[in-house]
């Protein structure tokens, strides 16, 4: 049986996912004039903002003062017109660095990146995947797969924004990816119970008989209880493969069962219920790509200049392991920058990367990976990848001061 090809497209730049980074990659490429279309395997833009359930991104903030602009911040400048974002009160050094992350109504943001790639005119296919990529002479030629069939796009120039390097790996750039992952997250919120009707003394005993127990702490279960979700982490292994995938979906799913089960033992838990579930699991980590330049976590923590530098990034070395956190901040005043040879695969002439999978190490990635250095990230690659497709040029020959002058043309903070 033959597989025919419906419909066949042409663009001048692709995006490979219309979550944190690509939405904005998708949109400033567009605003730089390019022809660009955006594909999405969700049925909504956003990736884990809106479907993951981390509406709370961060951070936009360096000791008081802003560090990241352009489209990104505009689109929470809009939530905010729209009474859909909280931004709290910034200050030079708060107690915690997480209370500067900025909470989202995950509806009302979904409208405004809606609203923002119509506006640019970014072509958006939602519920499709792409099947198979191959780089020709002139361009790269692509087949997605989506409700209407097999579709065939020629484009000049792509940015890989999937979080797990799906288009680099199907060209076959290089990629890495650690024995050890960093934990999934499903995210949730509980409901049904007050803490002051917990039998404390009936939770400790429970709860020790739970097989959860063994690492999972009853210091963090009332943390959780008090918080009103279960923020666990779930072994993830691979997940940015089929298999692997969804071993990780099933786990999170059979280990907040568990939790929840246990607790309505508990004199006082007795209706406990999940009464909110994010649409998918929130993975922290999967591949990186190997770069023409690897961010290393000391440079990342000393706050290295780069020559190349295309974005700000601040937030501490977080790496998550099934202990806990281990965190590295920054000296005072100190602002890390990503340099723009990290989103290039190594060897690459027509494509980027922007997001979590660009080419760092594993204590740099921990701290890159979060969502407004990935936003930035995105921008940095659209505008760049832009210019590539306009100027026929391959994306490691760009100066840098022209997509500099593209980033500050879209309205980006430069570093």
């Amino acid at each position: 049986m033959e597989f025919g090809i419906q419909r066949e497209m042409s663009f001048d730049v692709f995006v490979l996912g219309g979550g944190t980074a690509g939405v904005f990659a998708a949109i400033s490429a567009a605003r730089m004039g390019a022809k660009t279309v955006l594909v999405e395997k969700n049925s909504r833009l956003g990736g884990t903002i809106t479907n993951a359930g981390v509406n709370y991104p961060g951070l936009f903030f360096a000791w008081g003062e802003r560090i990241i602009g352009g489209p990104c911040w505009e689109a929470i400048e809009r939530a905010v017109a729209l009474d859909g974002a909280v931004i709290p009160e910034i200050s030079y050094k708060p107690a915690h660095h997480w209370e500067e992350q900025i909470l989202l109504d995950k509806l009302v943001y979904t409208k405004v990146l809606n609203d923002m790639c119509r506006e640019a005119g970014v072509t958006v296919m939602t519920n499709a995947m792409l099947s198979a990529a191959r780089e020709e002479r002139d361009g790269l030629s692509l087949l997605i797969t989506d409700k209407a069939g097999l579709l065939s796009i020629k484009v000049k120039t792509a940015v890989d924004a999937s979080g797990d390097a799906t288009l680099a790996a199907m060209l076959s750039y290089a990629t890495v990816r650690n024995e050890t992952q960093q934990p999934a997250t499903l995210d949730n919120h509980l409901a049904g119970y007050s803490m002051d009707a917990v039998d404390m003394e009936d939770l400790k005993a429970k709860w020790a008989a739970c097989p959860l127990s063994a690492r999972v702490p009853l210091e963090r279960i009332l943390y959780y209880l008090e918080l009103q979700k279960i923020n666990s982490h779930v072994t993830s292994v691979a997940a940015d493969l089929p298999d692997g995938r969804a071993a990780v979906e099933e786990r999170a799913v059979e280990e907040l069962f568990m939790h929840i089960q246990t607790l309505r033992t508990v004199r006082g838990l007795e209706d406990l219920r999940v009464d909110r579930l994010a649409d998918e699991t929130g993975v922290r980590e999967t591949v990186r790509i190997v770069g023409e330049y690897t961010v290393t976590a000391e440079e990342y923590v000393r706050a290295e200049k780069y020559e190349d530098a295309i974005c700000n990034a601040f937030y501490p070395v977080d790496l998550h392991v099934e202990r806990g956190i281990e965190q590295v901040f920054h000296a005072d005043g100190l602002v890390p920058t990503v340099p723009y040879r990290a989103l290039i695969p190594k060897g690459a002439n027509r494509l980027l990367v922007a997001g979590r999978c660009i080419s760092s190490d594993t204590y740099a990635n921990s701290a890159l990976r979060v969502q407004a250095p990935c936003m930035a990230m995105g921008q940095a690659a659209g505008v760049a990848a832009a210019l590539a497709a306009k100027e026929a040029k391959s994306v490691r020959s760009l100066p840098i001061q022209d997509i500099r002058d593209g980033l500050a043309k879209i309205g980006a903070i430069l570093p």
